[in-house]
């Protein structure tokens, strides 16, 4: 029997329907903490999902009531370079990386680019001319191995508050259980 392909849509199911009812339900919403350092927010459109903005001590996105143990760090292409690239920046983001390490849970950046937009991006803006995509791509190499932070390239920003939703729902869902389980 021959496989036929379906044509698959990179837009995230809308919550509601299918896989966006994993967010909760409206009489009950997740709500998400939003650092307020965060100069471009992602757009949670969902009744599923409330948002507040407040600080989170490491990173951007939290539950609410739990943003002193795990958050999310969201990333535009254009900081993810400059937190990488810039030694100031980079010193910054391992610092941020290590603290949140005392957490003993997974670090996830959530990227709003694609892994092929690293290698499109201008970098005339770097005058020393040694930045180049192979330097940012190692640069996530040593994220992943060195630092142990799962990079997730979402490709849109759409695509991100989805995946960020979705990591906080997961999360959301393992205090519930250790709730329980400690009772």
């Amino acid at each position: 029997m021959k496989h036929v392909f379906k044509e698959i849509s990179c837009t995230p199911p809308v919550a509601g329907k299918g896989a966006g009812e994993v967010l909760g339900k409206p009489d009950n919403p997740m709500v998400i903490r939003i650092d307020t350092r965060e100069q471009a927010p992602l757009d949670f459109d969902s009744e599923y999902i409330l948002t507040k903005r407040d600080t989170v001590p490491v990173f951007d996105y939290a539950l609410e009531e739990d943003q002193d143990n795990f958050a999310v760090e969201r990333k535009s292409l254009a900081d993810f370079i400059q937190a990488v690239v810039l030694s100031k920046s980079w010193t910054r983001e391992r610092i941020k990386i290590m603290k949140a390490q005392s957490w003993l849970l997974p670090l996830v950046y959530v990227c709003e680019f694609s892994f092929d937009d690293i290698g499109k991006y201008d970098y005339m803006q770097f005058h020393s001319g040694r930045v180049t995509p192979q330097f940012v791509f190692r640069r996530v190499a040593e994220l992943i191995y060195t630092y142990g932070v799962t990079v997730f390239f979402a490709g849109s920003r759409k695509n991100a508050s989805y995946a960020v939703a979705l990591i906080l729902k997961r999360r959301k869902e393992s205090l519930k259980c250790n709730s329980v389980t400690r009772a």
